[in-house]
């Protein structure tokens, strides 16, 4: 399978949400970053697509999204951390659709610990303009204690694992981010 996987955030200025217990963007790096390496691992094609520079957010949301259809990625997945006040784990899909692939990363996380917050749909420009599949997940509220308590209690690792198996019904032994 061919999977885009989009570390959302990380370019320029737009370094994500922050709070006094952690930044958005740590979570996405480390996270992400395992996503990556166990569906290489697993023989699947990866495209990441976060650009290396962009002149705005718009921009960057642009390169991204073309990038994943320029590539005829089958399966396009945006990885953040949530802020707001809220507790939880939700997955983003065009106009709220049942993704398989999304239900079962919302499960995996959820088996973890994390609250459901459920699939929600909004216009989100990564959702909305990619030609394949798409989700946006929020793996937990940086700006909540006990999310932020929980996340560290799981690890890394292990909530990788939820979301690749999740995408693809199994999970690989690769534990570091290269």
């Amino acid at each position: 399978m061919r999977i885009a996987i989009d570390l959302g955030h990380g370019v320029g200025t737009d370094r994500g949400a922050s709070s006094k217990y952690i930044d958005e963007e740590e979570i996405i790096d480390n996270v992400g970053g395992l996503v990556i390496n166990k569906l290489k691992a697993l023989g699947h094609t990866v495209i990441e697509v976060r650009p290396t520079s962009a002149t705005s957010v718009s921009n960057s949301l642009v390169q991204r999204v073309q990038k994943a259809n320029n590539n005829n990625a089958d399966l396009y997945v945006s990885i953040h951390a949530n802020a707001g006040g809220g507790k939880g784990t939700e997955v983003y899909t065009y106009q709220c659709k049942e993704v398989a692939q999304a239900r079962n990363v919302l499960n995996n996380l959820c088996s973890l610990g994390f609250a459901n917050r459920g699939i929600k749909g909004s216009n989100l420009y990564v959702t909305h303009y990619s030609n394949m599949t798409s989700m946006l997940i929020e793996v937990c509220f940086i700006d909540t204690q006990s999310d932020v308590e929980l996340y560290k209690s799981i690890g890394n690792n292990k909530i990788a694992d939820s979301i690749v198996r999740g995408l693809v019904g199994e999970t690989s032994t690769v534990s570091n981010i290269s």
